[in-house]
């Protein structure tokens, strides 16, 4: 039997929740496809979700294809949330998805949210394939989104679907000349057509299924998934691929790849793995965050389960008893000297501040944060030492907002909430600036030494410390210390980015002390404070903002915009009565607009935000911007 890990990716209101509904339908998986309306769909069942009409975590869905009976493939779907505040959801499939559908709203067109989806399959090297939605919409054109598709591609998509004939590659016979892309790709598939010219569709479906894991083009499907529209087509197509996927080999040693935790209303926390190699119960195992034993795993359909005992590779199971492990943990059948993660950590630029109403349960609301932090990579939890206060940060207003939701569920007492801010940095601004650190106590009779030092920017938000001379361990970490300690809170009260510094020498003082090391961790720590307070910028986060908003809200949408000082990069009319308008503003500027869009549009507005801060996307924060 085949195996393939299929995740399903889309911008806001594309349709891939309905989209799997239809396919558990016509795979015989449920006998009725849910609604997102009525709050009964497979994949989205958690009260969040059902109340707001979201995804908010990925859910994984066994489908054996044709039928249960009848297994030739076993297909895993990940549906995905299209939130970018939920993208460590996103993240997690990517790491375990063979190819990607990428789903696009026919009306609407590509969004900045199919565009980040893209931009991340790619990055993977994970092929993608394209499903146009809502073709059943009356005065659908879907030229504009094949040639935006080719801009961001850069090369011409492939239209598999052809109106009113469904899918011509499926067809035993078919005669239609635009297959011969499928087959052009390969010399030897080429000079067998003109020998048998008859066998068009049988060698385009050869070259189809070797050519796709190639990435020799990008093919794109067509239909309507509440309606059931070329979803049984997408299935089929998805089987073609299967036969001719060869998966990557895997070390010998690895055994699998956590990728996700979650708390299932019935098996309690459970990690989601990746088998890479057969995996048995009982198998010892060993990973960067601890060792043990699989202890017992199922396979898990959304909510569905049963337990077993062996997993082949490349299939996902869910075990209990390992809460240790993290997601992107790699499991070895022995133990490592190195250990590798699958995750990159991204930085979680929203906060809120917490505080218990009754000082007695500050104990049960930290527990229940780590339990939320357990769940969710997107947050970070730490007590702050001047207020004792806690600070969770997060990847977004509505991300901050639906754990906040969450958080009651595990802590059932009343607790105070500040509201949202977005986090600040000070970023050096200078190449390079000379110092030199000295500090005597007692009356000037002892002294630290002479530290001379170069303060360079690292060029990106990073930050280290080098030595060009040779000077003692203790005297190193005591500089070391002394650096992190200053940038961990600069002048400006926030962290200090883009520093190096760098000792280029030591000129020890001409009598000794025990206390040496301390001087000079006073004397970097002094000298650096002064220099940095002249040298560093306020900055944040910048965000992009595409909004879908009817034609009668826009000036007073434009007016909003302005007033929050965003700069309008374009206003596109899209038909219907409807405009798309892209936009960029200081994230902090954007705190609450979600809000107001929705009250100026009647709900009727959809605001797709990527909140950026990299070396090449920040936003200067002047005193007019201060809070």
């Amino acid at each position: 039997m085949q195996i393939l890990n299929v995740g399903i990716f889309a911008h806001i209101d594309a349709g891939k929740t309905t989209l799997l509904e239809r396919i558990l339908f016509e795979s015989g998986k449920i006998r009725k496809p849910g609604t997102i309306e009525e709050g009964t769909t497979e994949s989205d069942y958690l009260q969040e979700e059902i109340e707001r009409g979201i995804s908010i975590q990925s859910t994984l869905a066994r489908v054996f294809w044709p039928s249960k009976k009848e297994r030739k493939v076993l297909f895993q779907f990940l549906d995905n949330p299209g939130h970018l505040d939920f993208q460590s959801q996103t993240s997690a499939s990517l790491v375990v998805a063979d190819l990607g559908i990428v789903l696009i709203d026919a009306f609407e067109g590509l969004k900045s949210q199919t565009l980040q989806n893209v931009e991340w399959l790619r990055k993977r090297k994970i092929p993608i394939l394209f499903f146009l939605n809502k073709l059943d919409r009356k005065g659908i054109d879907i030229t504009d989104s094949l040639v935006d598709l080719e801009a961001v591609l850069g090369k011409e998509p492939i239209l598999l679907w052809k109106e009113g004939k469904g899918c011509p590659l499926l067809e035993e016979r078919s005669s239609d000349q635009e297959l011969l892309s499928l087959l052009e790709w390969d010399p030897k598939l080429s000079e067998r057509y003109l020998e048998h010219p008859e066998s068009l569709a049988e060698l385009a479906r050869e070259g189809f299924a070797e050519g796709f894991w190639k990435e020799e083009f990008s093919p794109v499907l067509g239909g309507a998934a509440l309606h059931g529209d070329g979803v049984r087509e997408l299935l089929a197509i998805l089987e073609l691929l299967s036969m001719s996927y060869r998966p990557e080999l895997r070390p010998g040693e690895e055994l699998g790849i956590a990728f996700k935790r979650e708390i299932h209303p019935e098996l309690g926390k459970i990690v989601y793995i990746l088998a890479t190699k057969e995996f048995r119960q009982n198998f010892p195992f060993y990973a960067d965050t601890g060792e043990g034993r699989i202890g017992p795993f199922y396979f898990l359909s959304t909510r569905d389960f049963e337990e077993t005992f062996q997993a082949q590779p490349r299939e996902i199971i869910v075990a209990t008893g390992l809460e240790f492990l993290k997601p992107g943990d790699i499991l070895y059948s022995s133990p490592q000297t190195f250990y590798q993660s699958k995750f990159p950590s991204v930085r979680k630029q929203f906060q809120i501040l917490l505080e218990p109403e009754a000082d007695e349960h500050r104990g049960s609301l930290w527990s229940a944060l780590q339990t939320l932090v357990w769940l969710d990579e997107g947050l970070e939890t730490k007590i702050l030492l001047e207020t004792g206060q806690i600070q969770i940060s997060g990847l977004g207003e509505l991300h901050l907002e639906v754990s906040l939701s969450r958080l009651r569920e595990f802590f059932p007492h009343t607790f105070n909430v500040s509201s949202i801010k977005v986090a600040r940095f000070e970023l050096w601004k200078k190449m390079v600036r000379q110092g030199e650190f000295q500090h005597t106590a007692f009356d000037q009779k002892i002294s630290s030494g002479l530290v001379h030092a170069s303060l360079v920017s690292s060029n990106s938000f990073s930050k280290d410390v080098r030595f060009e001379t040779k000077i003692t361990e203790t005297l190193e970490e005591a500089i070391t210390s002394a650096f992190y300690e200053v940038v961990a809170k600069g002048s400006k009260g926030e962290e200090v980015l883009g520093l190096d510094l760098i000792i280029h020498r030591y000129d020890p003082p001409d009598t000794l002390t025990t206390d040496v090391s301390s001087l000079v961790k006073v004397a970097v720590i002094k000298g650096l404070k002064d220099i940095i307070r002249q040298y560093t910028e306020l900055v944040g986060p910048i965000s992009l903002l595409e909004i879908l908003i009817p034609d009668s809200s826009l000036g007073d949408v434009l007016g909003a915009l302005s007033k929050r000082s965003a700069k309008i990069q374009s206003v596109v009319s899209i038909g219907d009565g409807k405009s798309l308008v892209h936009a960029k503003a200081s994230t902090e500027n954007l705190l609450g607009f979600a809000g107001v869009l929705r009250n100026m549009t009647q709900g009727r507005g959809v605001l797709s935000l990527d909140s950026l801060f990299n070396p090449e996307h920040y936003y200067v924060i002047t005193l007019v911007d201060s809070r």
